[in-house]
């Protein structure tokens, strides 16, 4: 069998629907935010710090611990015209911005609870984020607050399973808050359903439901502020 062009088509950093629901919110606040400095932490495909570019922030600057997530992501804001304004770094979360603060910060990281990666047509980290689902999002939280301007915001997607409560404790030792920018409800991928851990979806029994054999899941986008501002 030729496999010339499924391999030729493969996209391991193709974006999702839960990029797709970041950038829904993004276009939807964009006047509600600053347009000085913009940060994209887990640039994957790139289309998200692009898409900052193109609301008119004016500095765009992306991390991502995968190298080819970093290539694409020059590839994708050179064609676009936009890398001239944009600086992406390879490294693990807030170290290669360390000092840096954003007006805007935007991140789409890894949530699903799990050991191993759940899509094979994906990048190896995709998704896979530990027992908990928090491998990634508890230090980009706790780094969270160093990183904002004054009246800075942040937009993160927040799956169900990955637990709120410890979300905003996470953040009120630096002062932030989360409010839910936007709900929806997604189809969870069959490979997802088999990984998930038990623990995990005990706890997140009220935000997944199943019909037949199709189960879906809740999932958030938290718009992230200081206290007091907003």
């Amino acid at each position: 069998m030729d496999t010339t062009g499924e391999t030729a088509d493969r996209d391991p950093l193709r974006p999702t629907d839960h990029t797709a629901l970041l950038l829904h919110v993004l276009r939807r606040e964009a006047a509600r935010f600053g347009k000085r400095r913009g940060l994209d932490m887990g640039v994957g495909s790139g289309v998200l710090l692009a898409a900052l570019g193109l609301l008119g922030v004016a500095e765009l600057h992306g991390v991502d611990a995968d190298a080819e997530a970093v290539a694409a992501t020059r590839r994708l804001l050179g064609e676009m015209g936009l890398a001239a304004r944009a600086e992406v770094r390879q490294g693990s979360l807030w170290a290669p911005v360390a000092g840096g603060r954003f007006d805007v910060v935007v991140a789409n990281l890894p949530q699903f609870a799990a050991l191993e990666p759940s899509d094979p047509d994906h990048s190896p980290g995709w998704s896979a984020a530990g027992a908990d689902g928090r491998a990634w999002l508890d230090p980009f939280l706790a780094g969270l607050g160093a990183h904002l301007a004054e009246d800075g915001v942040a937009f993160m997607t927040h799956n169900v399973a990955a637990d709120r409560a410890r979300t905003d404790e996470i953040l009120a030792r630096s002062g932030l808050a989360a409010r839910t920018a936007h709900a929806t409800t997604m189809v969870l991928d069959p490979r997802k359903s088999a990984l998930l851990h038990p623990a995990v979806r005990a706890r997140a029994e009220n935000g997944l439901s199943r019909i037949g054999p199709y189960e879906f899941v809740e999932v958030t986008v938290l718009e992230i502020r200081p206290v007091g501002t907003g």
